[in-house]
């Protein structure tokens, strides 16, 4: 993951925490939003899924991805076992 790709989608979890109209759509239309935000195709499974270790090996912040976690209704104690395995 590049650096401006890594600024997209840290912007959008950032957002899930900023600005609660961005997580009612993505939870209606995330689609929609990854796109609105310009994040590539590549990453959208990775988020829609809660890839959470995946996605922190890439580069993303452990503390953004916890916004998306909520967003996705993964609680804490799954959000620890998701960052922490490599299955996810």
């Amino acid at each position: 993951m590049n650096a401006n790709d890594k600024f997209k989608v840290e912007r959008l979890l950032r957002d899930f925490h900023l600005r609660p109209e961005i997580r009612d759509r993505f939870v209606k239309e995330p689609d929609s939003v990854l796109e609105e935000y310009g994040i590539g195709r590549e990453y959208w499974d990775l988020i829609k899924q809660g890839r959470l270790h995946t996605l922190y090996r890439m580069g993303i912040h452990q503390l953004l991805l916890y916004h998306l976690a909520h967003v996705l209704g993964i609680k804490r104690d799954e959000y620890v076992r998701r960052i922490n395995s490599p299955d996810f």
